[in-house]
């Protein structure tokens, strides 16, 4: 039975993956980033989202600042966002550190900045993601 709960959740996880647009091409994908806190909630509101973030719980400081990035449930603030991405960074969450470099490549919420979004990368690229490795090489 657990067995069964577990291809329920994967098929689940893979469906919403799907509805996100993750089959869709390379240069789209960069522009909206797949973070698994955005297809998992850790949380049921925004407020309980930042309560969980200055409870140590990071993956919750990447949720709240992608609500507050795409306007989902508050009016979007990019700036808010970016520094919820920072503070995930700050403790070492990996999707915090993408996301904040994201932010700073484009200039999104704060002054772009490639030379620090190389360097978010390229620390997310050690903590095992190939896929910031190569943003890292990229960043111009």
């Amino acid at each position: 039975m657990q067995s069964m709960n577990l291809v329920k959740v994967g098929f689940g996880v893979l469906l919403i993956c799907f509805s996100a647009g993750c089959h869709r091409d390379r240069e789209r994908a960069k522009e909206q980033p797949i973070d698994v806190t955005a297809l998992v909630p850790q949380c049921a509101s925004v407020a309980e989202c930042e309560a969980q973030c200055a409870s140590d719980r990071p993956a919750s400081c990447v949720a709240a600042g992608r609500l507050y990035e795409y306007g989902r449930g508050v009016p979007a603030d990019a700036a808010r966002a970016y520094r919820l991405y920072a503070q995930a960074c700050d403790k070492g969450y990996a999707g915090g550190c993408y996301n904040a470099a994201l932010s700073l490549e484009a200039g999104k919420g704060v002054a772009r900045d490639p030379d620090k979004a190389r360097a978010l990368y390229q620390k997310v690229c050690e903590m095992g993601s190939k896929t910031a490795c190569a943003r890292a090489e990229e960043v111009e």
